[in-house]
């Protein structure tokens, strides 16, 4: 089963409206904007000074204890920066980004009923608001109200068909569901819409893929990961997987065993192993030799594959019985640039 989580990619919007009273003074408009713009360049401790010197002017202004909220919350004080929300709420029960942000602080703490009540507010007030239809969505998901959820998604494509992390965790709902078809179409979506944006993505999908047996698409989903990332580890391993499977599924491949098999000469195993090395099926091709010899132990060709595939291997001493029964049955005549790598071989002081 892949591994899928949903990701919280859009970002919170600074408070900027839903105010059903003017500020009271321009001093608190201006400090509050400052406040706002300042929190956009990262830049905490000035901001707060900004948002103080507003309060100071107007102790009730909502919009300067939502950007208290943010300020305090980006320094991970959550507990400080609920109880700004909430005093922001006291003085403003119509502001949508401080039911938003509050909404947020109880998903990250696992309080969903809390914040499924916060992002439903924040959506009474402003029904345009998408990181709080977002939110609820993910919040939907984490109550296993998985038809809810996709709704919210669906709602959220409606009104922008761009939003990649929607159609990424719509994916999710899709996959939860057991619509794995349909989960591999959304995710597919995220990652055509944002192809650099994340490596995880690109997981997921591959690993959906992996279940519906659609390897070389799932090869190609893991590609794209290993190239946002190369070190990712389970895309790694992924597509060390995928790359097995569809070797081993494609129609050539097949066709090509079929007839060998079918044919069952030492030289028609032979030929079957080389492909499997085409291919890097190392499993198959050490098989495919096995069954040549089962029928011919002298066949030498066979021998050399198995030295080869155990040389390359790093398998000394299983290299150095194939290469000595490759040099009894061979001759120097036949395989004459064989016979002299398995000579220098065993020539070798070191491995």
């Amino acid at each position: 089963m892949p591994t899928l989580r949903p990701a919280l990619a859009i970002p919170l919007l600074l408070a900027s409206g839903c105010i059903t009273t003017p500020p009271p003074s321009e001093r608190a408009l201006v400090n509050n904007e400052l406040c706002a713009q300042q929190l956009a360049k990262g830049d905490l401790k000035q901001a707060e000074v900004y948002c103080d010197l507003g309060l100071e002017f107007a102790p009730q202004y909502a919009d300067l204890w939502v950007n208290k909220g943010l300020i305090t919350m980006y320094a991970g004080k959550k507990r400080e920066a609920k109880q700004h929300f909430i005093k922001a709420i006291r003085y403003n029960q119509e502001h949508a980004a401080a039911y938003m942000n509050l909404g947020k602080l109880y998903l990250d703490e696992g309080a969903n009923g809390k914040a499924h009540d916060s992002f439903q507010r924040a959506l009474k007030v402003n029904p345009d608001y998408v990181e709080a239809r977002y939110n609820l969505g993910l919040t939907y998901i984490n109550l296993d109200k998985l038809d809810k959820a996709e709704k919210e998604f669906l709602t959220l494509i409606a009104v922008d068909s761009n939003l990649a992390q929607v159609y990424h965790d719509l994916g999710i709902v899709k996959y939860r569901q057991g619509h794995k078809e349909e989960a591999a179409e959304q995710m597919n979506k995220a990652v055509q819409l944002a192809p650099n944006l994340s490596a995880d993505w690109w997981n997921d999908l591959g690993a959906v893929l992996m279940e519906l047996s659609r390897f070389e698409e799932a090869r190609q989903a893991f590609g794209s990961c290993v190239a946002i990332n190369d070190k990712h580890p389970q895309c790694l391993d992924n597509l060390s997987i995928s790359q097995r499977k569809a070797a081993l599924t494609s129609s050539a491949l097949k066709e090509i065993r079929d007839t060998q098999r079918a044919e069952n000469t030492p030289s028609a195993l032979f030929l079957l192993a080389r492909q499997y090395k085409e291919k890097g099926l190392l499993s198959e091709e050490e098989r495919a030799y096995k069954s040549c010899l089962k029928l011919d132990g002298k066949y030498a060709p066979c021998h050399y594959g198995l030295f080869q595939l155990y040389s390359e291997g790093h398998k000394r001493q299983s290299a150095e019985v194939a290469c000595k029964n490759f040099l009894k049955y061979g001759s120097v005549e036949e395989f004459p640039s064989e016979m002299e790598t398995c000579e220098k071989f065993l020539d070798a002081r070191s491995y």
